[in-house]
């Protein structure tokens, strides 16, 4: 995936350039519908799709203060996007000169970044000065511009619209099957692997302590979850808290100690991805260090019976995870069989 950081003309090469417009922190359901219309647009017009999306966030440089915090940094969107076929992508950064311009002097300097085709958007997108330019007042210039504008609808789940603010709500009270399904895959998070005190290790389940480095962080407590580094994901135990029953080891902020199953080796030093499936507990103090190890034994067995369900295995599947284990070899000819049966 081709990646610009400024609306400097782009090379002129053969097909139309169809583009897909979005802040899309998460990428989430909703962002997928829009980038995979576009995406299918541009093939049956032998063109490409771009994304367009801006960085930082507006609301940095307009209301810091009022700045969510996002679902996904900038190295991890452009990672998505790529996964979902976008041929390029257009990454704004947003400033003040960005910010005052109205609609039309954006459209027109986006018009003389390349000849686009079709622009498709959300139907709450906003752009320009104040954010004065809807989806209606883009399909206008368009027509002074040369390029059609396509408004998807937005993609509903329950009673409410799929959001990026209704996801950070989820992760934040510990509901990762609610995050699961309106992201289209788990919410993940990455950190660097600290050395520890050995605790984990001392009990029989030794652990790996991470800083996680997401903004939005979940809900205290003990999380069935996959972990990474390198390639393959593995099954894991985590708690996200401050250790509260060995005292003078409590951490003042909450810290990530991982245990992955069945798995030897050193992990300090290494970059981690975390990926939360499901809450198990609340983190709590215990008596003893024996009670805390007979409450972990039980967290794993449980943890265990979450991430070999399959159910949750058919659903990594279908998103194109690549989870070690168990093998998925009766879920793949299940899902051709299917696929020849719908032809």
């Amino acid at each position: 995936m081709k990646i610009r950081n400024e609306l400097t003309p782009l090379p002129r090469s053969a097909g139309p350039i169809v583009l897909a417009a979005g802040f899309f922190d998460g990428v989430h359901v909703g962002h997928q519908r829009v980038i995979r219309a576009a995406l299918r647009r541009a093939r049956a017009m032998h063109g490409r799709l771009w994304v367009m999306t801006f960085d930082p966030h507006p609301l940095q440089v307009l209301r810091p203060e009022l700045a969510p915090p996002l679902l996904t940094d900038a190295g991890e969107k452009l990672r998505l996007l790529k996964s979902l076929g976008v041929d390029g992508c257009l990454v704004v950064p947003f400033n003040r000169r960005v910010a005052d311009m109205t609609p039309d002097a954006f459209v027109r300097q986006l018009a003389a970044w390349a000849p686009v085709a079709e622009i498709w958007v959300g139907r709450n997108w906003r752009f320009g000065r104040r954010g004065a330019g809807t989806p209606a007042g883009l399909r206008k210039l368009g027509k002074s511009y040369g390029f059609h504008v396509r408004v998807v609808p937005a993609v509903k789940q329950g009673h409410a619209l799929v959001s990026s603010t209704r996801i950070r709500q989820a992760v934040q009270s510990g509901d990762m099957a609610a995050a699961r399904r309106l992201l289209g895959r788990p919410y993940t998070m990455a950190g660097r692997v600290l050395r520890g005190r050995g605790v984990g290790r001392a009990l029989g389940y030794p652990t790996a302590n991470i800083q996680p480095g997401a903004e939005v962080l979940p809900a205290t407590g003990v999380y069935a979850v996959l972990g990474r580094a390198g390639r393959t994901w593995r099954p894991g135990v985590l708690n996200f808290g401050t250790r509260p029953t060995f005292g003078s080891a409590a951490t003042p902020k909450p810290l990530v100690e991982l245990h992955l199953l069945d798995f030897q080796g050193d992990l300090y030093g290494r970059e981690m991805k975390i990926a939360f499936v499901a809450r198990l507990r609340d983190e709590r103090p215990f008596a003893s260090p024996a009670h805390l190890q007979a409450q972990i034994r039980e967290d794993v067995r449980r943890a265990q019976q979450v991430l070999r369900a399959k159910k949750f295995k058919e659903s990594l599947y279908r998103q194109g995870w690549d989870y070690y284990a168990p093998p998925l070899t009766n879920i793949k000819k299940q899902k051709r069989k299917e696929e020849a049966g719908s032809r």
